[in-house]
């Protein structure tokens, strides 16, 4: 699965993919800075995660969601639920994320993202990311849920199989859209579950690299930039 992830400031967002702050509204500066431990949370504002996403026209719009998405649906401003992520194997099924599949798909930008290996010294966990340092793209779905005058737009990462070179480590990993599939993935026009689920494949040989990381990733608390610095294993 994705719990953990790294997000790039606003400005590598912006010239990464050429966009705009069209659609910002957020006050936490937070949000704007780089952050190295970024945990799925409800109801707080200031943890929000940076997303892109396309208007009715496919112009892009730089926004920020909470990762943990709210059904539009829901009676209740927050769920019981785990939905940070969404499993690909019933992505086009589930009652929280058949219709954002369908009509609301978003990337979630990011450096890299933590996993952690069962170990008989306990879990280790380790940091996956482009080999040349440019930023991934996770494959997101968004919703809106309105009651009143109160609006939460929130998110979730698509998850499935880890690739094969992987797979020793963790069994799960976010899927990412590359290049040349991400407007594909944010075109509201597309809207046949099939379709879209060919868009979600295995990265590529050799666009990601791994490395293990220190066990204080494990905590929340610890937000440097030296969570992302390999370290020897034992």
């Amino acid at each position: 699965m994705c719990g953990r992830f790294v997000t790039p400031d606003i400005a590598e967002i912006e010239r990464f993919w050429h966009i705009g702050r069209h659609n910002w509204r957020s006050p936490f500066s937070s949000i704007r800075q780089a952050r190295f431990n970024v945990p799925p949370q409800q109801g707080a504002p200031e943890n929000h995660v940076l997303g892109i996403r396309a208007d009715a026209d496919g112009t892009l719009e730089l926004t920020d969601f909470q990762w943990w998405l709210l059904p539009s649906w829901s009676k209740e401003p927050t769920t019981t639920y785990s939905t940070f992520n969404a499993r690909v194997e019933n992505v086009a099924t589930a009652a929280s994320f058949k219709v954002p599949f369908r009509r609301h798909r978003c990337i979630i930008p990011a450096r890299g993202w933590y996993e952690w290996q069962a170990t008989p010294s306990g879990k280790q966990p380790w940091y996956f990311h482009a080999p040349d340092g440019s930023l991934l793209a996770f494959a997101g779905l968004w919703d809106r849920w309105t009651r009143g005058d109160k609006i939460i737009e929130s998110c979730t990462i698509v998850v499935g199989e880890a690739p094969p070179e992987m797979i020793h480590l963790h069994n799960r990993a976010p899927f990412l859209i590359p290049a040349e599939r991400q407007d594909a993935w944010l075109d509201p026009s597309l809207t046949d579950a099939e379709k879209v689920r060919e868009l979600l494949l295995p990265p590529g040989e050799g666009s990601l690299i791994w490395h293990p990381v220190s066990k204080a990733v494990g905590n929340v608390r610890n937000s440097g930039s030296e969570l992302t610095t390999p370290i020897p294993l034992p």
